[in-house]
């Protein structure tokens, strides 16, 4: 059995799957803030109770939002200070006996398109969140890559294309979280159209009200769209240039946002070389559960 944990800041989902990638069994149970010992706990005793029930040995996978530090196989994790700094590999395999995988969250949501999802028998693919911030992935010829870092495809992080300061000049550079100027999520996210919209208009909103306004044809969202749509477009278009994907697949909030595929068919030729292909663009399949069942697919073998 492949028992996947993905670990979040308010919740640790637990599923265990066979080896035909089938769910046979999910649960939820809340995140301890600060308590590593008591994640040590609840981690082993799930894996102890699917053990019993299911008469087997599961193979262990963790996602988990951030980094490893491969110096010393430590978790680079600030939205999980109880987990911060700590080895979580060396003490939960000496917990329950057995090598555990861990991988950022975001390249368990990529796997788990890339294998029977959206992605499925593509060998180069770039993950896209697009929620809060903008999250990254990259999946070539059959594994996802880590970096020196672990940073790998992290391309929120990047800034967005000069052109697009000189199209839109009276837009600011908005600020990180991390204190840069002009990082692609803040533009390119949930978070990022709000700030688009919200500095064109007379009072605040959000991604959902955004888009209703839009699909109203009230103006300013409509121009707050589009601007969207063209930062999103050049951003993507220099990971693009970089990785030559076959596919790009779409999570989080926006990946709902319908009119995103088209638009992005249309406007990306021009910010391209003149006459390649363009990969295909595609809404994760797995949604939500894209994260849990990537994890568990840390230990699977075709």
């Amino acid at each position: 059995m492949l028992y996947g944990f993905d670990l979040g800041g308010t919740k640790i989902e637990f599923s265990v799957y066979d080896q035909q990638l089938n769910l046979v069994s999910n649960q939820r149970v809340a995140t301890p803030a600060d308590d590593y010992d008591a994640f040590l706990n609840i981690f082993a005793d799930m894996v102890k109770q699917a053990d019993k029930e299911f008469g087997c040995r599961g193979m262990v996978g963790i996602g988990f939002p951030g980094a490893i530090n491969t110096a010393n196989d430590t978790l680079i994790c600030a939205n999980l200070p109880g987990m911060n700094g700590k080895p979580l590999r060396h003490d939960l395999e000496k917990l329950i006996d057995r090598r555990v995988a861990l991988q950022n969250d975001a390249n368990c949501f990529l796997i788990s398109e890339c294998y029977g999802g959206s992605a499925d028998g593509c060998k180069n693919v770039l993950g896209v969140t697009l929620g809060t911030g903008v999250g990254g992935a990259l999946f070539v010829n059959g594994d996802v890559v880590n970096g020196l870092n672990f940073f790998a495809g992290e391309i929120g992080h990047y800034c967005i294309p000069a052109t697009m300061k000189e199209k839109y000049p009276d837009l600011p550079l908005f600020i990180s979280g991390l204190g840069h100027a002009g990082s692609f999520e803040t533009y390119a996210s949930g978070t990022g159209l709000g700030n688009i919209y919200n500095h064109f208009a007379d009072h605040p909103a959000k991604g959902p009200e955004i888009l209703e306004l839009y699909r109203s044809g009230d103006a300013v969202a409509v121009k707050a769209v589009d601007i969207y749509l063209e930062i999103l477009t050049a951003g993507l278009s220099t990971s693009i240039m970089v990785l030559d994907p076959e596919a790009i697949v779409f999570g989080g909030g926006l990946a709902a946002f319908e009119e995103i595929y088209p638009e992005l068919e249309k406007r990306l030729p021009a910010k391209l070389i003149p006459n390649v292909r363009l990969p295909k663009l595609c809404q994760a399949k797995f949604g939500g559960a894209g994260g849990v069942r990537g994890a568990a697919l840390l230990n699977y073998r075709k």
